[in-house]
């Protein structure tokens, strides 16, 4: 059986951590962050995250920036992934836009005569999980799934799965999207936005079980989560988020583009 063993939440609200302890809420007001930015946050800067100075991030794109924020807020949690073989912890990461917005700046560089190599290297959606693995030192085996609206879902449930049928030992969920000008011109339903949510899971230790996930399944008596206030491949975390760190035993079911994402949380 999996357990939640920590959790962080970056989004237009703040930061959020948590551990079997107890949580964390830090608004942007709170860290001095200043004015929103064109991805529906202010400008995130590693300071917000880091106790010690991290001076690559400020030179990732978005979708990393946001993603390696969350994954910094649930290793903290953990006591800095205390008592976790970091040869034995996986990463399933979770997206719908992927790189699209450092996509359409290199892009721009390559139509002006002088592509940036800066930017190319993040021309990849998993380039996350990259950065994620070189800070952490985490040596699993990973794997990124786009699932539309139900990103995170998938993602969580294939890392309680992966737990459940022994390919892992431990699991780092990390799964964000970052929306800003590019995203914009895909139609009026694109708004600003940059969120991302890591969830910590192992087969050992203390946190909430996790169990029992089915795909493509009727909710039957499960809670239905509706969509929250954040999008994209985030559509379910602020729904799930007061489930799985409460103390309520349920099963949930989450549902969007015809597919449907459910498990047992207690």
């Amino acid at each position: 059986m999996a357990r939640l063993i920590a959790y962080g939440r970056v989004s237009p609200a703040g930061l959020l951590s948590w551990a079997p302890g107890g949580v964390r809420r830090t608004s942007w007001v709170e860290l001095d962050a200043g004015a929103v930015a064109e991805f529906g946050t202010p400008k995130l800067r590693a300071k917000y995250f880091f106790d010690e100075p991290f001076t690559k991030y400020g030179r990732m794109d978005p979708l990393c920036k946001v993603a390696v924020g969350a994954a910094q807020l649930a290793v903290k949690a953990s006591g800095d992934l205390i008592g976790l073989d970091r040869d034995e912890v996986a990463q399933v990461g979770g997206t719908m836009l992927g790189c699209l917005e450092v996509d359409a700046q290199f892009d721009d560089t390559r139509r002006a005569g002088a592509p940036s190599p800066a930017l190319f290297v993040y021309t990849l959606p998993s380039m996350f999980q990259g950065e994620i693995a070189i800070k952490f030192h985490l040596r699993g085996r990973c794997t990124l799934l786009s699932t539309g609206e139900l990103s995170a879902l998938t993602a969580l449930g294939t890392g309680i799965r992966w737990i459940e049928k022994g390919r892992a030992k431990h699991v780092l969920v990390v799964v964000g999207d970052a929306a800003g000008p590019a995203a914009a011109q895909l139609g009026p339903d694109y708004t600003a936005q940059s969120a991302a949510a890591a969830y910590l899971l192992s087969g050992e230790g203390n946190g909430r079980e996790l169990a029992d996930v089915r795909f493509n399944t009727e909710p039957g008596e499960a809670r239905i989560l509706e969509p929250g206030g954040l999008k994209y491949g985030t559509t379910f975390v602020d729904a799930l988020e007061p489930l799985l760190l409460g103390d309520e035993k349920t099963r949930v079911h989450g549902s969007a583009g015809g597919q449907s994402v459910s498990f047992r949380i207690g």
